[in-house]
C-alpha cells in the first residue's frame, strides 16, 4: 500500500532518531515487556479460548471498535465471508514480526538483526547487524542495509552522525559497495537517497547535500544542497518500491521544532513549507495535518492546512472531525489522508464530505451524518461510516448523482484505516507504536459493497500484496494476498 505511514513498521520510523534516543527507547521497551509479566495476573484480556479451536483452524480475528451491531459472534462483520481465493504464497517464520519477500533469486527473510536468502529450502547467504532499526531495502539486484555507524576509526560523531551502508548481491550475498559518508539513507527499488554532511546546521542550506544515487554502483543521478538534518519523510517498502516522482524531504534548520518539508522532482525544489505535523501531497498542494487529539472531552478534531506550490503561507485551513473511541477515552485519527484526483475525504461538521485540496472547500456532502472513510481512485465514490445505521453502517455514495450505491456491514473502529486501490476498498487496523488497533483485514468491492475477510491477522503490507499471519504464536505462517481482490 502506498502513502500512509501506518503501512510501515515501527523500526522505519525510529531509524533516524539520535542514537541516545534509540537506546532510551530500547530500555523503555525492555521495561514495558518486563512489566507485562507483573500486570498479567491483574489484567487478563478477553482472548479466545484456544482449547475450543477446531484442529488445524483459527477463529476469525476480533475487530476492535466495531460499529455497533455490525459483527457476529466470530468478530467478523455480518454478511462478510472469508476470502475464498488462494494466497500468492505462504511461508513459515520463526517469530512474530519476521517478514518474507519472494524475489527472483529465492525467498528473502527479514528478522530482527538479520536478513537471509533461502533457495531450494536451504539458506544461500545471510547478513547480520547490531544497531537498532536499520534501513533495509531491495533495489534491483542488490539488497541495501544501512545502520548507525557511531564512531568510525575511533572517532565520535555528533548529530547528524553517519551511516554504515552496505549493498549485497541478492544472488550471492557478496558485498557490492559500502558507504560510510552518508548521514541519512533511504532505499527505493530504483534509487538510494543519501544525505552527506560537511558541517553543522546553523540555519542555512549548504552544509549537506542530498544525493539520489544508482543503487547498483552509487553513481549520482542528481544532487541538491540542503540542511544538515535532511531526510526523506517516508521511504518505500523494504521489498522494493520505486521512488515517487515527487519526493518529500524533511529538514530541521534549527532543531526539532523548525521542521521544513521540501517537495523535490528530479532534484528541483517545487515547494517548501513549515510543517510541524504530517504531510501529504494532493496535486500541486502540500497538505499539512495533525490528527492526534488527546482530549475527547471537547470533541475530536484533525487540523489541516493546504500549501499550494509557490505560496509561502497556507491558502486554507480547516478542522475535520475524527471519532471518539467506544469508551470515549481517546480520539481516533483520519481514516486516510491520501488524496484522490486532488480531493480529500473529510468529515466537516459531522457530515462526510469531499474537499478540494486546492481550495479547502467542500465540493460535495453526503446525505447522512457520519465519517468520511475513503474515496475511490477517480474521486467519484465516497465511502462513509454511518454510525447511526447499525449493522449496515458502511455506505458508498455516487458524488455525481448523490445516489447511494450500496450498503454493507463493517467492523470499522475510530482508529482504523482505509485505502482504495482499483476496485477494492481495504479496511484495516492502525499499526501504531503499540501495535495494531485491530487485527482484522477486510476488502470490499467498490462497485457492489460485497465484503470478504482475509484469514488470520494483519502482519504487514508490501507492494502489490497484503500479508497476514496464521498459525500458533510460536510458529506463525505468513500468507500474501493480492491488493486487487475484485
Amino acid at each position: 500500500m502506498t502513502s500512509d505511514d501506518d503501512r510501515l513498521t515501527l523500526w522505519r520510523e525510529l531509524r533516524g532518531w539520535p542514537r541516545y534516543v534509540q537506546f532510551g527507547f530500547a530500555g523503555l521497551a525492555v521495561a514495558v515487556v518486563a512489566s507485562m509479566f507483573v500486570i498479567e495476573p491483574l489484567y487478563e484480556p478477553g482472548f479466545p479460548d484456544e482449547s475450543a479451536w477446531p484442529e488445524g483452524e483459527l477463529p476469525d480475528s476480533v475487530a476492535v471498535g466495531a460499529v455497533d451491531g455490525a459483527a457476529d459472534e466470530t468478530g467478523r462483520p455480518g454478511e462478510v465471508g472469508v476470502y475464498a481465493g488462494d494466497p500468492l504464497w505462504t511461508a513459515g517464520v520463526e517469530e512474530e514480526g519476521d517478514q518474507v519477500a519472494q524475489v527472483d533469486q529465492g525467498v528473502l527473510r527479514l528478522a530482527d538483526g538479520r536478513i537471509a536468502l533461502e533457495r531450494d529450502g536451504a539458506e544461500a547467504w545471510s547478513y547480520e547487524w547490531e544497531e537498532f532499526g536499520p534501513e533495509v531495502g531491495v533495489a534491483g539486484g542488490v539488497v541495501i542495509v544501512s545502520e548507525t555507524a557511531g564512531g568510525l576509526d575511533g572517532e565520535d560523531y555528533e548529530w547528524p552522525g553517519r551511516q554504515d551502508t552496505v549493498a549485497l548481491d541478492l544472488d550471492t550475498g557478496e558485498e557490492v559497495w559500502r558507504d560510510r559518508e552518508a548521514s541519512f539513507v533511504t532505499v527505493f527499488a530504483d534509487a538510494v537517497l543519501m544525505t552527506e554532511c560537511t558541517g553543522d546546521q546553523d540555519d542555512r542550506v549548504g552544509d549537506c547535500t542530498l544525493y539520489a544515487r544508482d543503487p547498483g554502483d552509487l553513481s549520482p543521478r542528481w544532487s541538491v544542497p540542503t540542511y544538515a538534518s535532511a531526510r526523506v519523510v517516508s521511504g518505500g517498502s523494504w521489498t522494493g518500491e520505486p521512488a515517487p516522482d515527487r519526493l518529500l524531504v524533511e529538514s530541521f534548520p534549527t532543531g526539532h521544532d523548525s521542521r521544513v518539508v521540501t517537495v523535490y522532482e528530479d532534484g528541483a525544489a517545487l515547494a517548501e513549507v513549515r510543517a510541524p505535523g504530517s504531510v501529504a501531497l494532493a496535486g500541486d498542494t502540500v497538505v499539512v495535518y495533525d490528527d492526534y487529539d488527546d482530549n475527547p472531552a471537547d470533541g475530536c478534531t484533525a487540523v489541516l492546512a493546504g500549501h499550494r506550490f509557490g505560496d509561502a503561507a497556507p491558502v486554507w485551513e480547516i478542522e475535520a472531525e475524527t471519532r471518539k473511541t467506544a469508551d470515549f477515552a481517546s480520539c481516533g485519527g483520519l481514516p486516510t489522508a491520501e488524496a484522490r484526483d486532488g480531493r480529500l475525504p473529510l468529515t466537516i461538521d459531522g457530515v462526510p464530505s469531499i474537499v478540494d485540496a486546492a481550495t479547502g472547500e467542500a465540493v460535495w456532502e453526503a446525505p447522512v451524518e457520519g465519517q468520511a472513510v475513503a474515496l475511490d481512485e477517480g474521486a467519484d465514490v465516497l465511502v462513509v461510516a454511518d454510525w447511526e445505521a447499525g449493522e449496515d453502517g458502511l455506505a458508498a455514495y455516487d458524488a455525481a448523482t448523490g445516489e447511494e450505491r450500496w450498503r454493507a456491514s463493517a467492523a470499522f473502529g475510530s482508529g482504523d484505516r482505509a485505502w482504495a486501490v482499483g476496485a477494492t476498498l481495504w479496511l484495516y487496523g492502525d499499526a501504531g507504536m503499540w501495535g495494531w488497533s485491530s487485527y482484522g483485514v477486510y476488502a470490499y468491492d467498490l462497485a457492489t459493497g460485497e465484503g470478504v475477510a482475509l484469514p488470520g491477522t494483519a502482519a504487514y503490507f508490501a507492494p502489490g500484496v497484503v500479508v497476514t499471519s496464521t498459525g500458533d504464536y510460536d510458529a506463525p505462517v505468513l500468507s500474501a494476498w493480492p491488493v486487487e481482490v475484485w
